[in-house]
């Protein structure tokens, strides 16, 4: 064993990687240069008067690195230490450069219009080469690549139609995370690749991995490269600028800040790991239940970071577009992903009412998430929690799911989340969770009832394993009484709504 373990973390790996991180911080202290001066020419004291060319230098040269990369794998000839050795230093510089060209530009003036064009050019050139490299010497899917070329298609289309309007068309925060979400996965893949000779210990690491961890990477890729796209569409606005004016900036430390947006990005791992249990290629036993989980595990997270961010006065302009986002995500795309996967699993194929009924879902998130921004900037009291008009996206995720839990007939199931999607949309009056907390109903009943049911399914699903077959059975029917105990209150909450629009003074 302790042969084994010298072998995967050998001195070589160690050494070869301490290469690469000195020539990474030498070519950063070299290219960024000393502190600039306040007066005198803008010159890099090496660059010279090339010094406003250097950010699209750096761009160019991503070209020729992404391109070394494939043929590497391509060509058996280069199948070598040596080469496989450059194949890091070249992901390495790549990122390197990914990294200094804006910070270059804004350091030394060196801010073009060919740059803001050539740098997201630069990065889809390098995720091509990447993801051509993983789908044919790793474990990259190919509708994964589908999706990431038809992403660049149609946002280089968009581009094109934001200038011709005269419009602005620079890269979205949302594409810079989706490109670092691509790079890292693409990568771990690629070091999983048995072509390649083992010459950096981050190899060895990334075998460890199983099989199905990449499959969630490569589903988690897929959904940072679709929401990434939607900004460049009108409609989508909320998603990149989302009532940016709701709250003032925060002051606070960056750390203070960050509190609210893990609870966000644990709202948006929850929703690929759902459809990640929802996938057909994963084995998993009640698998309904199972995604199920995880929907309401998100929307726990949904219910916390506002809140957290109000009480921690940590507010910001990022965690609120997010916020937008990840409910886009989780809520719209991520919960249609899995109504078409469960009708296909339930027709035996794929679903073309499936695919139908989770279009019509999808279509109706984004149309109560686009009216709810409008109502949140129109608010004269944004400091004021307002209830909302339409069933919230979180409470209709899961009302959509938990009909899967109970029946498999296709009819009843189209029904069921037609009508959820409906009541997203709809003009009823639902109450807000900030402002449940201080209704009895809810406060001493609902909520509790709720949480009781979802921390069942806490128990259940991680005891889930080590339950023997004799007992299989018997889990089942315990997850129904969970469903149960999470649809009593959803339908509470639908009558609810119904008797505040148009019942208002009955009680209930």
């Amino acid at each position: 064993m302790t042969q084994t373990i010298a072998e995967t973390f050998s001195l070589a790996g160690f050494t070869t990687l301490a290469v690469i991180l000195a020539v990474l911080v030498g070519l950063n202290q070299v290219v960024m240069g000393p502190r600039r001066k306040t007066t005198g020419p803008n010159q890099h004291p090496v660059f010279g008067r090339w010094t406003r060319h250097m950010p699209n230098v750096m761009c160019y040269l991503r070209f020729p690195l992404g391109a070394w990369i494939i043929c590497v794998f391509y060509f058996e000839a280069l199948h070598h230490p040596v080469a496989a050795f450059s194949v890091h230093l070249s992901f390495a510089l790549i990122c390197l450069f990914d990294s200094l060209d804006g910070r270059f530009a804004r350091k030394w003036d060196a801010i073009t219009e060919d740059g803001k064009s050539l740098d997201p050019a630069a990065d889809k050139w390098v995720v091509f080469c990447l993801a051509l490299a993983a789908l044919m010497f790793g474990e990259f899917r190919w509708w994964a690549l589908v999706i990431v070329f038809a992403r660049e298609i149609i946002s280089m289309l968009q581009r094109l139609r934001l200038r011709r309007k005269g419009l602005d068309a620079s890269a979205r925060w949302l594409g810079k995370i989706k490109t670092g979400v691509q790079f890292s996965v693409l990568y771990i893949i690629l070091l999983r690749s048995s072509v390649l000779p083992e010459t950096i210990v981050f190899e060895p690491l990334a075998k460890l991995f199983p099989a199905n961890f990449i499959l969630w990477g490569i589903i988690l890729l897929s959904f940072s490269t679709v929401i990434s796209v939607f900004p460049y569409f009108q409609s989508f606005s909320y998603v990149n600028d989302y009532t940016k004016s709701q709250f003032k900036e925060s002051e606070r430390a960056w750390y203070i800040v960050m509190i609210p947006n893990l609870f966000t990005i644990g709202n948006y791992l929850c929703g690929v790991t759902a459809v990640y249990f929802a996938m057909p290629e994963v084995d998993v036993e009640y698998r309904p239940f199972v995604c199920l989980f995880w929907v309401l595990a998100a929307a726990a997270c949904d219910a916390f970071d506002g809140p957290l961010a109000r009480k921690l006065r940590s507010h910001s302009d990022f965690g609120a577009c997010l916020d937008s986002s990840t409910d886009l995500s989780t809520f719209g795309l991520a919960t249609a992903v899995i109504i078409f996967l469960r009708f296909s699993f339930i027709k035996g194929g794929s679903s073309y009412l499936g695919l139908v009924v989770a279009l019509i879902y999808f279509t109706y998130v984004h149309l109560r998430l686009a009216r709810f921004t409008v109502r949140l900037q129109n608010n004269p009291d944004k400091r004021k929690k307002q209830d909302f008009e339409g069933m919230p996206s979180p409470a209709g995720a899961c009302a959509a799911l938990l009909c899967f839990t109970f029946f498999d007939h296709i009819g009843l199931l189209s029904v069921a989340v037609v009508m959820v999607s409906l009541l997203m949309y709809s003009k009823l009056d639902f109450i807000s969770h900030s402002n449940a907390v201080h209704h009895p109903l809810y406060r001493y009943f609902l909520i509790p009832l709720a949480l009781a049911g979802f921390l069942m399914f806490i128990v259940l699903i991680f005891q889930q394993p080590f339950v023997t077959s004799h007992f299989a059975r018997e889990l089942e029917d315990y997850f129904r009484i969970c469903s149960w105990l999470l649809v009593a209150p959803v339908f509470i909450y639908i009558v609810d709504g119904f008797r505040r629009t148009y019942f208002k003074d009955a009680l209930l």
